[in-house]
């Protein structure tokens, strides 16, 4: 698995707290995970390859691999807070585990924070941090086609379509889904 290129060894990313203006985003912890298990739900994820958890366990297994992807510096794993109340909003995600130097993003915000722009906040606050701490090419973005606030959250970032394709989600459906370069600066 190759491990994302940090600009400064000493970082841990189990201690990050990146503050944006209305949202912090905190390392992926136990402490999200019956949030989580509630909200990452069918209607959730109907754009997204991950099907919802049929159990708890498979959210605390989740939460286990991202804590050890942050550990071995190969993601950056946030859950997304309201700045002020600590209320969990949503999962970004910063993720080498394919290429460290073209790492894909991703997101996902609970239904009832929909139509507040924290998605694009948390993706705006994870990049920029990114940017000053990680060296990379550019990010991937995959969104599918009639996922436009996604589309648009990309489009946000710099991002570019770079190329289209067919995927399978584990919920069996088919995504038609255009796929982001952001670059990395």
């Amino acid at each position: 698995m190759p491990t994302l290129h940090f600009k400064n060894a000493e970082i841990c990313l189990l201690d990050l707290a990146i503050r944006g203006d209305r949202i912090v985003l905190f390392p992926v912890h136990d402490r999200y995970a019956e949030t989580i298990f509630t909200e990452f739900n069918a209607s959730i994820t109907r754009y997204m390859i991950p099907k919802p958890a049929d159990d708890i366990s498979e959210i605390r297994e989740f939460i286990d691999v991202a804590k050890t992807a942050m550990t071995l510096r190969t993601s950056v794993f946030c859950a997304v807070c309201c700045k002020q109340s600590h209320e969990f909003l949503g999962i970004c995600a910063f993720e080498g585990q394919k290429s460290a130097s073209t790492p894909e993003l991703g997101l996902w915000i609970k239904k009832s924070a929909h139509g507040n722009r924290y998605g694009l906040e948390a993706m705006e606050t994870l990049f920029n941090w990114a940017i000053d701490n990680i060296d990379f090419d550019f990010a991937v973005y995959p969104v599918d086609k009639a996922n436009a606030p996604s589309s648009a959250i990309a489009e946000h970032l710099g991002g570019e379509i770079a190329y289209e394709k067919l995927a399978k989600s584990q919920s069996g459906f088919t995504l038609n889904e255009v796929v982001y370069h952001v670059p990395g600066l």
